[in-house]
């Protein structure tokens, strides 16, 4: 009788499989999610009904605790610093878009590397500046609460800052 003999190629060979497909994964992901820059004009006004991979902080709020605005007494200019500020000191993340009322970045997840929407438009109304943050996972159906933890830290870093009293428009 013959007694089998273990293949000791065969860990190696799993060991491959599964950086190949983990690779191929990643490569899917930025493929079937591209990144398309969204301009201050083209702001969302909305989450899809029933969305549970988005977070809007505006005059339509989903999810985001309802909040319809963050409001400040501050120069729009001293607010959006900040906001990039906050942006760039987050783990993975890129800004792709910035103007003097609007910057637009990409969360990236850590292992699957999926990549979220996030931006955030200033205005003035009268001396205050009024901030909308619209936050969303590019693919799938749900996000497993990351933009709302994303936008609550965001709101909780605001409402801790102090801020420089001045008029929206810095007069």
């Amino acid at each position: 009788m013959k007694a089998k003999t273990k293949n000791k190629n065969s860990p190696k060979v799993f060991a491959y499989f599964v950086i190949i497909s983990y690779f191929t994964l990643i490569f899917s992901i930025k493929i079937l999610g591209p990144s398309k820059l969204v301009y201050p004009d083209e702001f969302p006004v909305s989450c899809p009904e029933n969305s549970i991979k988005c977070v809007m902080i505006g005059p339509i709020p989903h999810r985001g605790d309802g909040l319809t605005e963050l409001r400040f007494e501050s120069s729009l200019e001293h607010v959006m610093a900040e906001v990039n500020h906050w942006i760039t000191s987050e783990p993975r993340t890129n800004i792709i878009g910035k103007w003097e009322n609007h910057t637009h970045s990409v969360f990236t997840t850590k292992f699957l590397r999926f990549e979220d929407d996030f931006i955030v438009n200033g205005h003035c109304d009268g001396d205050s500046t009024i901030l909308y943050v619209y936050s969303s996972s590019r693919l799938g159906v749900s996000d497993l609460g990351l933009n709302e933890k994303r936008v609550e830290k965001f709101v909780d870093y605001f409402s801790d800052l102090e801020l420089p009293k001045k008029n929206c428009n810095n007069n």
